[in-house]
């Protein structure tokens, strides 16, 4: 039976919006996830879109935000995603969806209208990158301290692992941890650099590696609380000033052997398995941002004249265009794939089957945005250079690019990762143990 069309939502200029949003059928979306969508629209456009311009000034979010987040029952799901603990159920959810009821694709709607409102997606980095391995891998005991801390708005959590020598290279990683000889406290020394969110977290997820060893087998993670010898300092990044972007230093940091994630040694992967996390979040970001710059350019070149018509009428323009809507909509469909299949594979089996195209995933996102950048502001010619007006969201894209690109892996390290766990994969099913999952 033919499937209706629902109401349309959003801007009707082509490739503004995903398809399901203009009322054509799908798959994967259903009523719960267009109820997310409208009430993360509606609080953005009351809470954060007529403060993004103020706070850019100001080189930071209103601090006052957070709270407003959790009340609203936005860190929860930011937090934990589609694998949301029952024993966290006492805090909000937005839109009041049941914790069992929150899939991937609730994730998905939810970072793609956050990302839509502008400034405030760059403060919840901290915790979408920070909270996974928390959960994954922590004792409860320690849950249960920090959790309710960071769940209320109270504090903030952030992901250190970059250092100024490793960075995709995570093996290479040389902030240490030494076990004073009572066996009660870890010393930490070392730094780490571009940390998201670092200047205002209160707690740290640090990969440190244990004295005189190398490779992965030495590396173990941290949740390291804002304490004596940490020190942050901010670096300015291309993208603004909105993400705090820190360099971390610790001086003989003393932390509690209870803040060890998991157990020793394990760090290493501890850290790839969250990588996949974020690399999907990389994704949903880049989604929306072209989408951003597609409405505003179309706009543009449907009133724009040149050369006695208008830059829509012209085929050049329009070619720019087609082009630009193949590749957001082919990374689109990729996307959904990927999640769907998420949802539907143990986080095991996800993390397994799944990394190799994540990593794939994540590098086309990055390509595409830099496509859409560059084509949008020579539509907008003048105007995308500048920082106000209406060329003032493409010129930011513009200037966001890198932040697809570098973040979560290099392209020729993730690219080579894709390939070697395809192999990986074709090598297990070729000896009969991965034709069946």
């Amino acid at each position: 039976m033919a499937s209706k069309l629902s109401e349309p939502y959003g801007s009707s200029l082509p490739w503004a919006e995903p398809s399901w949003y203009t009322g054509r059928p799908s798959p994967y979306y259903k009523e719960s996830h267009r109820r997310l969508r409208d009430a993360v629209r509606s609080w953005c456009e009351e809470n954060i879109a007529q403060h993004t311009d103020a706070w850019n000034e100001a080189g930071r979010v209103d601090p006052e935000i957070y709270t407003k987040c959790a009340q609203a029952g936005l860190l929860v799901p930011i937090a934990f995603g589609k694998s949301i603990p029952p024993q966290w159920a006492k805090y909000p959810i937005i839109s009041s969806i049941k914790p069992e009821e929150w899939d991937g694709f609730h994730d998905f709607v939810l970072w793609d209208e956050l990302i839509r409102a502008g400034g405030l997606a760059s403060v919840f980095i901290g915790l979408v990158v920070g909270a996974p391995p928390l959960l994954k891998f922590a004792s409860q005991q320690l849950q249960d301290k920090i959790f309710p801390e960071i769940l209320s708005g109270e504090k903030r959590i952030c992901l250190a692992v970059t250092e100024p020598d490793a960075g995709s290279d995570v093996r290479g990683i040389k902030t240490t941890a030494e076990l004073t000889p009572d066996g009660k406290h870890y010393i930490v020394n070392g730094s780490k650099k571009w940390i998201t969110n670092g200047m205002f977290s209160d707690y740290f997820m640090t990969t440190v590696r244990a004295p005189n060893t190398s490779g992965a087998a030495g590396i173990s993670m941290l949740l390291i609380p804002r304490s004596e010898g940490l020190k942050t300092r901010k670096l300015d990044v291309i993208a603004g000033p909105l993400s705090a972007t820190t360099y971390v230093t610790f001086e003989d940091v003393k932390v509690p052997v209870e803040f060890l994630i998991g157990a020793e040694g394990q760090g290493f992967k501890q850290t790839m398995v969250n990588f996949n996390h974020e690399r999907l979040w990389i994704a949903f970001q880049a989604l929306r941002g072209c989408r951003i710059a597609l409405h505003d350019a179309f706009a543009w070149a449907l009133k724009r004249e040149a050369f006695g018509k208008t830059l829509i009428e012209q085929a050049v323009v329009r070619n720019k265009f087609g082009n630009m809507g193949r590749q957001v909509e082919a990374l689109q469909a990729w996307t959904e794939q990927i999640v769907y299949e998420l949802e539907n594979l143990s986080d095991a089996d996800g993390a397994r089957l799944l990394g190799g195209a994540t990593a794939l995933l994540k590098v086309e996102s990055g390509m595409v945005c830099k496509y859409v950048a560059e084509e949008c502001l020579k539509i907008m010619g003048g105007l995308g250079l500048t920082k106000t007006g209406q060329g003032a969201r493409i010129e930011s894209f513009y200037r966001a690019v890198p932040s697809f690109v570098v973040p979560g892996g290099s392209e020729d390290v993730l690219i080579d990762l894709g390939v070697r766990e395809a192999l990986k994969l074709h090598g297990l099913a070729q000896k009969g143990k991965g034709a069946k999952l």
